[in-house]
């Protein structure tokens, strides 16, 4: 016969386990597609655009760096600037496919249509190419990086942004 201690000591563990199965319900989230677009896509794609006119490594740090809102004058500025806006698109990606977010009409943002899942995935290696160009400091390589990444913003906005669908 188990004893008390020996029963106890097992649904503990049982329900120890189930606990640590049970999937955590992820927060909603904060911004809807507009809000997210405004203010993480635009100005970092800014960032990579500003290299078709302006060198990273000529652009003059802000008088004070660690308080500047120009990622290209602050204190980490310069071609890490860039760098590092690259792989923020990258990493951007991700929140374009959290189920939840909204367009700002209030419609889910398509997450499971084939098109949205190929629009975020462009986003994605324009980020890669943006930051091959950017760890080249090469100029030439920043203005095609520059094209793909305008390419798969166009591409998105001519299905979603142009047809009224997340405005």
């Amino acid at each position: 016969m188990l004893s008390r201690i020996t029963v106890a000591v097992a649904l503990v563990g049982v329900a120890g386990l189930l606990v640590a199965q049970t999937p955590q319900r992820a927060a909603p989230p904060a911004a809807n597609l507009n809000q997210l677009m405004r203010g993480l896509f635009f100005p970092h794609s800014n960032v990579v655009f500003d290299t078709q006119r302006h060198d990273p490594a000529e652009i003059k740090r802000a008088a004070e760096p660690s308080a500047s809102p120009d990622p290209l004058t602050g204190v980490f500025g310069g071609w890490e600037a860039v760098e590092n806006s690259a792989l923020t698109l990258i990493e951007g990606a991700d929140l374009l496919m959290t189920p939840g977010r909204t367009c700002s009409n209030g419609k889910p943002v398509p997450v499971a249509e084939a098109d949205w899942v190929k629009f975020v995935q462009q986003v994605r290696d324009a980020g890669q190419v943006a930051y091959k160009a950017a760890q080249s400091k090469n100029m030439d390589n920043m203005f095609e990086a520059s094209d793909v990444l305008n390419v798969a913003c166009a591409n998105c906005h001519g299905r979603y942004r142009r047809a009224n669908r997340c405005q």
